[in-house]
């Protein structure tokens, strides 16, 4: 479908309608162009000032840079009375559900440039509908907190952490997260590309009358699939066809690294999405059935090292498997690990996981802390360090990327 071009008048270049645009390329007439071709970013600032960034946008790719994200983003406070319940049946599980974040648009604003979304299939509508949690409240005859779940019985991907017990969303629906996502994009057109990561959802808890919560398989991948492609316009998405280029692979593609395909330099990747399946290998494999290295699909997902898909994985354990990360990042693949879990380091103060995090060279470095709880006194939080919102990666990133991103 043809769609409508504006040419500012100011610009000298015209970019194909719906094409991914390299921010480096338009500039007003009166603008002298950088040095692209200086040592470093910081020399093509010396030499001119504003122009670091865009020698990052030139020379940079997405893989070798690093940014802080969110796990279980979503997430609100479990109320007292639903968290006493909890505490009732497994005192540690409730401790370790005892976190919550704000908006997905203040963590954004904030710095966030990875965000975790845990979809339940619920094709029919309805399944979550009526919590547990809130049917126990009221055979006791005890008041839960107002909260509205009217959406619930619309057809479509729900956004749960635990059924029926940790239900509450800032987006109870997978669509509404995705367009609180892409009305924060539209409106920071510049930022650094942000990793939406999938984790789906196949299981609930075991208490008499929990809900039963549907496997995922190809079909209810397939509904993703179209739930994504209804928000996010192709364009706005670094695919894994994009990525692949013309290699035979994509594991190629993004070991290759050659120009022909592997992953975008930043300066096209501004603005944009990178969607991946945070699965087992094994239950991520209907997801690429009739799509070889992932042809036609929107998200990459964690696979097999040697496998045909292979370009992004989940390795939460920074400390233990500081080298693989290492080795995955220096060979092209891109990596989202964790700073921090289950409250652990925020009660603690402990930061041995986040540095180690850091350290990896891990693209993508989640925490549940982007501000400390104050309940805890330690101060724990994590940001990227020095500052800013994307880095250079300590691991990968050429020789002359030494300033922040964004």
């Amino acid at each position: 479908m043809k769609r409508n071009c504006v040419l500012a008048a100011s610009m000298l270049v015209l970019t194909a309608c719906g094409a991914p645009q390299d921010k480096t390329a338009a500039k007003s007439a009166t603008e002298p162009a950088c040095d692209l071709k200086a040592e470093s970013a910081s020399a093509a600032e010396a030499i001119q000032a504003g122009c670091a960034v865009k020698w990052i946008d030139a020379n940079v790719r997405i893989n070798q840079l690093q940014s802080v994200g969110t796990h279980n983003s979503y997430k609100v406070k479990i109320p007292d009375n639903e968290m006493a319940l909890i505490r009732e049946k497994n005192a540690r599980a409730a401790e370790t559900l005892d976190y919550s974040h704000e908006d997905l648009s203040v963590q954004l604003d904030k710095g966030a440039r990875q965000l975790e979304l845990d979809p339940s299939d619920d094709p029919d509508g309805g399944l979550f509908s009526h919590p547990l949690a809130r049917k126990i409240l009221a055979d006791r005859k005890e008041p839960a907190e107002d909260y509205d779940l009217s959406v619930m019985d619309k057809p479509g991907l729900k956004v749960i952490h635990v059924t029926d017990i940790d239900y509450r969303s800032h987006c109870l629906l997978f669509t509404d997260c995705l367009k609180q996502v892409k009305a924060w994009s539209d409106a920071h057109p510049d930022h650094t590309p942000i990793l939406l990561m999938i984790n789906p959802k196949s299981s609930g808890i075991s208490w008499p009358g929990a809900a039963k919560v549907l496997p995922w398989g190809k079909d209810a991948f397939e509904r993703m699939e179209t739930e994504i492609r209804s928000v996010f316009p192709i364009g706005r998405i670094i695919t894994p066809d994009e990525v692949k280029g013309t290699h035979a692979t994509l594991r190629e593609a993004v070991t290759a690294n050659d120009g022909n395909g592997g992953w975008p330099l930043l300066g096209k990747a501004r603005g944009r999405i990178i969607f991946a399946m945070d699965l087992s290998p094994e239950d991520n494999a209907p997801y690429a059935v009739d799509h070889p290295s992932l042809s036609g699909r929107v998200a990459f997902m964690t696979t097999f090292p040697d496998a045909p898909e292979a370009a992004y994985f989940t390795m939460n354990e920074p400390v233990k498997d500081q080298d693989l990360i290492k080795e995955r990042v220096s060979q092209g693949f891109l990596i989202r690990t964790r700073a921090d879990a289950d409250t652990m380091e925020a009660r603690s103060g402990e930061t041995a996981r986040r540095e180690a995090a850091f350290s990896s060279g891990a693209q993508f470095v989640s925490t549940d802390y982007q501000d400390p709880d104050p309940r805890f006194g330690t101060g724990y939080s994590v940001r990227l360090p020095g500052g800013g919102v994307t880095r250079c990666d300590p691991v990968n990133a050429p020789k002359g990327c030494n300033v922040n991103a964004e």
